[in-house]
C-alpha cells in the first residue's frame, strides 16, 4: 500500500483493508491547526463499502446535506450505473478526539477523471455527477469543514493522477460549504473561476398553507386551481394518497414506474423504466429509504388510479424532490400541480422538514410558478497548484469567449 506524505498530511491511495475502519488508526502527522488528517483514495466499490458505517455517520453530522452523496444512494448509482470501476472516492480523516489512536471519516468527495479542458489537453478532476444526480456538494463533517477542505486540495496537489484543475460542478452556492470553500480560495490564493451560477426553487415554509398559497399565487389562478379540482371530482373519486410505513413500498415504485413511462419520457426512452440498470438503480434507492424511513411519495388518484406521483428523499431536516410524473391525459386539469399545492399543504402541517430543494433546472416552471424561495446552484474551476492549471483558470474567460465566437460561424459554414 502506497503512502504519499504530504506537509502536516498523509496521503493513503489504496483500497481499503478488511479491518473495521473504526478501530483502524490511519498514519497522519499534526496540522497547524492540532488535527491530523490522512486521505485514503478508492477506486474500489467493495472496499468502499467497507466504510459505510463511518460514511453514515459522517452524513448523519454533515455542515450541509447531500442525500446523493449518502450510501445507500450513491453506492447504488456506482454498480447500476456504470461508473465503479472509473469513479475515485476521496475519504478525508482526522484523529478522533474521543478515541485515542483511531479516525474520524470527516470528508467524502467522489471524482471523475477527465482530459480536455476548453479544448486544450489539461487533466482535471471533477465532483462526480450521474444522470439522476442534482447536487454535488461533498459530505463535510460539521466543525472539521476548514482542515478537510485543506487536506483535501493539498492531496490534489500532491497526486500522481497530475490533474491540474478541480471542477465543483452543481455546488451548493449559498450556504456553509460555499462560505467554507470561499474562505479558502480568498486565503490560499489558488487561481479560480465560477463559470456558471444560477438559481432553482426551493421550498420554505411561512406561518401555515394559506398565508404561503396566497403569497405565491393570484385569487384568479386560486380559483382556477379550485375549479379544476372540482372538475375532476366530478368523474370518480379524486384523492390525495402519501406512502404510510405499513405499505407495500413495491405496488408504489411500480406505480410511478408505469406512470412515468407512459408519458413523453417513455416515448423519448429517458423513462426509469426504459433502461433496466437505472430501473435497478431507481428500485434500490427508492426501498432502502422506504426502509430507513427516508422516503416520501405523494399521488393523486382517480378511483384508485394514479394520475400524479411526487418523490422526494429525506436528509434530516431537508428533503430532496427527485422525480415528479402525471398522466397527459388529464394534463387540461394540471394534476401535477394539484399535487405541488397538496404537498405544500402537508409540508406545513409537520414540523421535520424546514426546507425542500426541487432540484429541477432553473426554468421550471411549475416549481418557479409555486415555490416562492430560490436555491443558488454553481460550478467553478479551480487550479490544483499543478502546470498547467494557474495559466488555464487564468485565461479561461478569454477561452470561453473565443468558443462563443467561433461557434456560430462554424456552424453556419456547417450548414452550407
Amino acid at each position: 500500500m502506497a503512502n504519499e506524505k504530504l506537509s502536516g498530511r498523509s496521503v493513503i491511495d489504496a483500497p481499503a483493508p478488511s479491518t473495521s475502519a473504526a478501530s483502524r488508526p490511519f498514519p497522519h502527522d499534526v496540522t497547524a491547526d492540532g488535527a491530523g488528517m490522512s486521505v485514503v483514495v478508492i477506486n474500489d466499490l467493495t472496499a468502499l463499502e467497507k466504510y459505510v458505517p463511518e460514511w453514515e455517520d459522517l452524513a448523519a453530522s454533515a455542515l450541509e446535506p447531500n442525500v446523493f452523496f449518502e450510501p445507500w444512494m450513491m453506492t447504488p448509482a456506482l454498480r447500476y450505473l456504470g461508473a465503479a470501476e472509473t469513479i475515485l472516492t476521496a475519504l478525508i480523516f482526522a484523529d478522533d478526539p474521543s478515541r485515542p489512536g483511531t479516525s474520524l471519516l470527516c470528508g467524502l468527495f467522489p471524482l471523475e477523471c477527465g482530459r480536455g479542458y476548453k479544448g486544450l489537453p489539461v487533466k482535471y478532476l471533477r465532483l462526480w455527477r450521474h444522470k439522476h444526480c442534482f447536487l454535488t456538494t461533498p459530505l463535510i463533517r460539521a466543525g472539521y469543514e476548514r482542515p478537510t477542505l485543506e487536506a483535501f486540495f493539498d492531496w490534489l496537489a500532491t497526486d500522481m493522477r497530475g490533474a491540474a484543475l478541480i471542477e465543483f460542478n452543481m455546488i451548493a452556492g449559498d450556504g456553509p460549504f460555499h462560505q467554507t470553500l470561499v474562505d479558502y480560495l480568498y486565503r490560499s490564493g489558488r487561481p479560480n473561476r465560477f463559470y456558471d451560477v444560477h438559481t432553482r426553487a426551493l421550498f420554505h415554509p411561512l406561518a401555515d398553507a394559506d398565508t404561503y398559497l396566497c403569497a405565491a399565487l393570484s385569487a384568479k389562478h386560486r380559483k382556477m386551481i379550485r375549479r379544476q379540482e372540482m372538475q375532476m371530482s366530478a368523474m370518480g373519486l379524486l384523492e390525495y394518497d402519501a406512502l404510510l410505513p405499513g405499505d407495500d413500498v413495491a405496488v408504489w415504485i411500480e406505480e410511478f414506474l408505469r406512470l412515468e413511462d407512459g408519458g413523453w419520457k417513455g416515448r423519448e426512452n429517458s423513462a426509469l423504466a426504459s433502461n433496466e440498470a437505472e430501473r435497478s438503480y431507481f428500485k434500490t434507492i427508492a426501498a432502502e429509504a422506504f426502509r430507513q424511513g427516508r422516503l416520501a411519495m405523494l399521488a393523486l388518484r382517480l378511483d384508485g388510479r394514479p394520475i400524479a406521483f411526487k418523490i422526494d428523499f429525506l436528509a434530516g431536516q431537508a428533503s430532496f424532490t427527485f422525480k415528479i410524473a402525471f398522466d397527459e391525459n388529464y394534463s387540461r386539469y394540471s394534476p401535477g400541480f394539484l399535487l405541488e399545492i397538496e404537498n405544500v399543504r402537508r409540508l406545513h402541517a409537520q414540523s421535520q422538514i424546514e426546507w425542500v430543494d426541487s432540484c429541477t433546472d432553473p426554468f421550471n416552471f411549475m416549481f418557479n410558478r409555486l415555490w416562492t424561495a430560490r436555491r443558488t446552484i454553481q460550478s467553478l474551476t479551480v487550479s490544483t497548484g499543478k502546470a498547467p492549471g494557474d495559466l488555464v483558470v487564468s485565461v479561461a474567460p478569454m477561452l470561453s469567449w473565443i468558443n462563443r465566437k467561433v461557434a456560430p460561424r462554424k456552424t453556419a459554414g456547417q450548414e452550407k
